[in-house]
């Protein structure tokens, strides 16, 4: 009895036909004998007017049909024969007539379509046949069929030599062997020397063998010597091959047949496995090493074997980079290819990212951390509950192994301080495409800072990730090599780049709180552990997953500024529908050095242009003798000497400015003060004064440094240990400026 699905079918079809006018005619309706059962239907298409192309199908004027129609269609999709084998060797013709229609018909089906776009594929696909068409240029070669009777995979993972005059004969290296698929390795030919690991047996041909391979030994070794490969060389390679086979594992062979390259390009090898099933190997290798010159036991098992055994063909997974397109291949992971990245933390940040990059296809990981695998940290840290105890670098390059066999993973364990202080372990960091630093500390992006300032040399690109207390923001700095600077500079720059944005409040919330409550750090256990975020794994992967693209893109320009991302995912965001992320951007400080004490002045280009329109502004309000100043506003790190100049105010209007010099007042001063330290929570402040040299030197005069020791020695509130004196000399058009630093110990 028709189901519901196949009633519907047969009515689509008969409308079809009708509407056809004789192109499409209905032979013949088999009821399905029981419930449950296919109904079939014969259908006769006329092919006359599909245009004809060599090496195309060669239908007949008209083609006959066979469709098998599922109980249960529109959901399970029909399939469909010709009425014979004639086409039996060409691509997606199977079991010599069955038709391919759908290279993945789990996508490419569509139910509510039903016979209408069923019919329609076949018509498309009737057309494409006659015109060689089934395999364009650009596409994936339908290769030929070997029906498997295995549950075994054989993952190719190196090219196989390509055979021109003559066929190969030889072993490939079984590098990974597992209980339900073995990966191949490399090749070697029959008298090449050999490791003494498990090999399959492996014959390569140049010339093709049928679309359909033989399903019995006895038809394989047939067709393999009429593709003038010996017979004796055929067992032989067996044989050796049984020989390295370890007891209780089936024997492997590899058969090798030309194949189009995936872009029509260079021909390749399209591989086949076969499997010895364990108790046949067993006996073939027993044979073996019981052969003797005088009892030839290993040819009597062999040809005993081939004369009934069918062929068990097992899945080939292609995994040759010449063979298979990445699935990632156009996105934004393929700059990590090939790239040798070192990671500093393997924590949350650390382990997905890592992953993330064995995953595009890094060449070489260099992973740092000192902590261990706790069972805490299960929840959202790419470690199993076997990697407690274990270090996280250790355990992670044991899951980097798993997730990608060919990719080279280092762990060190240690203090990740300690490497500044190893001139050896320093130049192996420097020596990556890219450093990581998933570890959101101070401390070591201070030692990097520190590290560079003392000693200028050069160094990859270093990307620094960090995420908010609850996981729902992330900020990511990039600088290089050209760049002022160190993760230190990025990290402060970009603090200062949202403090002045209208959409930065919220992150300047989330990493510079002023909430005293919200500082306090997350401790996940008792005593003392290492303070964290709260958060879960879909979490960390959702933010690091961004900021690993968006670090992927930037790489790949050549000189792309420093910036900063910030991104937003909490719900409020969300909520509203504001803008989730942040591209944040500047230009290069300018740098002077300091004669005195040794400091680099980092002086923003938007300071330095201030300076200069005030100048201006004072040559045409009082000419171009009369000195001018103002303030400057920054901040002062005494570790690695360095000011940071970011904001400048013209003469406060107590100043006093004369030809003879300028005594700059401080009327507004404290207030500008607080102001700029409120908007950039406490990174920009009062650090000194400029003024300008007319049409002179803009070296400190006699008068300068006196009026250094008279400020130096006053307790203004906003003065500090150190006050950076710039000057302005030359002209408005061609500026001189000098900076130099004067420190309260100086006139102690």
């Amino acid at each position: 009895m028709r189901s519901e699905g196949q009633a519907w079918a047969v009515e689509q079809i008969e409308e079809i036909a009708n509407a056809s006018g004789g192109s499409f005619e209905v032979l013949d309706i088999v009821e399905p004998g029981t419930d449950g059962a296919a109904l079939h239907l014969t259908v006769s298409i006329d092919c006359k007017r599909f245009p004809r192309v060599d090496g195309g199908v060669p239908l007949r004027a008209r083609e006959r049909l066979r469709m098998n129609i599922p109980s249960r269609f529109p959901l399970f999709k029909p399939d469909v024969h010709f009425s014979h084998k004639r086409y039996a060797d060409f691509a997606h013709v199977q079991w010599g007539d069955s038709i391919c229609l759908y290279q993945a018909p789990e996508v490419e089906w569509e139910p509510a379509q039903g016979m209408f776009g069923f019919m329609e594929r076949v018509n498309e696909w009737l057309l494409a046949a006659a015109a060689n068409e089934l395999d364009p240029i650009g596409m994936p070669l339908h290769p030929p069929v070997a029906y498997t009777t295995s549950n075994y995979s054989i993952v190719p993972c190196v090219d196989a030599p390509q055979p021109v005059h003559q066929f190969w004969g030889g072993f490939v290296e079984v590098a990974r062997d597992g209980d339900v698929a073995a990966e191949l390795g490399n090749w070697f030919a029959y008298g090449e020397q050999r490791p003494e690991s498990r090999l399959a047996s492996a014959i390569l041909l140049p010339t093709t063998m049928p679309h359909e391979y033989p399903t019995t030994i006895c038809d394989l070794i047939i067709a393999l010597v009429e593709r003038a490969v010996p017979l004796h060389v055929i067992r032989i390679v067996v044989n050796l091959g049984v020989l390295s086979t370890p007891a209780g594992k089936p024997s492997i062979f590899i058969l090798g047949a030309p194949m189009r390259g995936i872009a029509g390009g260079e021909t390749r090898q399209h591989l086949a496995s076969w499997l010895i099933n364990a108790d046949q190997s067993q006996k073939l290798r027993d044979a073996a090493l019981a052969t003797t010159l005088d009892d030839p036991k290993d040819i009597e098992a062999f040809y005993a074997w081939a004369a009934n055994a069918k062929v068990e063909w097992c899945r080939v997974l292609e995994n040759r980079p010449e063979i298979v397109v990445r699935r990632d291949a156009e996105s934004s992971s393929a700059f990590w290819r090939g790239k040798q990245i070192a990671v500093l933390g393997c924590g949350a940040i650390g382990s997905a990212v890592a992953t993330m990059l064995a995953r595009a296809g890094a060449a070489r990981l260099e992973l740092f951390d000192y902590n261990i695998v706790t069972p805490g940290i299960l929840v959202r840290q790419n470690f199993r509950r076997e990697h407690i105890g274990y270090t996280k670098c250790s355990a992670l390059r044991v899951q980097l192994l798993v997730a990608r066999s060919k990719i080279d993973v280092t762990g060190h364990h240690g203090n990740i301080l300690n490497i500044f202080t190893r001139e050896q372990e320093i130049e192996r960091l420097m020596g990556v495409d890219v450093i990581i630093d998933a570890t959101a500390s101070r401390s070591i992006s201070t030692a990097l800072e520190l590290y560079f300032r003392r000693a200028v040399k050069k160094h990859p690109p270093i990307i620094s990730m960090a995420i908010g207390h609850n996981a729902d923001f992330g900020l990511m700095t990039l600088v290089k090599e050209q760049h002022v600077g160190m993760s230190v500079d990025a990290d402060r720059r970009a603090k200062l780049a949202l403090a002045n944005s209208a959409r930065g409040k919220a992150y300047l919330e989330e990493y510079w709180p002023t909430d005293g409550a919200r500082r306090k750090p997350f401790q996940p256990e008792p005593g003392c552990s290492s303070p964290t975020f709260r958060g879960s794994f879909a979490d960390v992967l959702n933010l690091t997953s961004r900021m690993t693209n968006v670090a992927s893109s930037w790489l790949a320009k050549d000189a792309p500024p420093p910036r900063a991302f910030a991104i937003d995912l909490s719900g409020d965001g969300l909520a509203t529908g504001a803008s989730r992320e942040i591209g944040l951007e500047w230009r290069p400080d300018r740098v002077l050095l300091d004669g005195h004490h040794g400091y680099q002045i980092r002086m923003a280009e938007e300071a330095l242009a201030a300076m200069l329109a005030w100048t201006r502004r004072s040559e045409r309000v009082r000419g171009n003798k009369v000195e001018t100043g103002g303030v400057l506003f920054g901040e002062i790190d005494e570790l690695l000497k360095v000011i940071w100049v970011d904001e400048v105010s013209g003469p406060p209007p107590d100043s006093l400015a004369s030809p003879e010099g300028f005594l700059c007042g401080t009327a507004g001063v404290a207030d500008m003060n607080a102001e700029k330290v409120k908007r950039t929570r406490g990174s920009t402040s009062f650090v000194g004064m400029w003024h300008t040299h007319p049409q002179a030197s803009p070296k400190p005069s006699t008068t300068d440094l006196r009026a250094m020791q008279q400020l130096l020695g006053t307790k203004v509130n906003f003065l500090g240990r150190c006050f950076l004196m710039m000057i302005l000399g030359g002209t408005s058009e061609a500026p001189d400026v000098s900076a130099t630093v004067f420190q309260r110990s100086d006139y102690a």
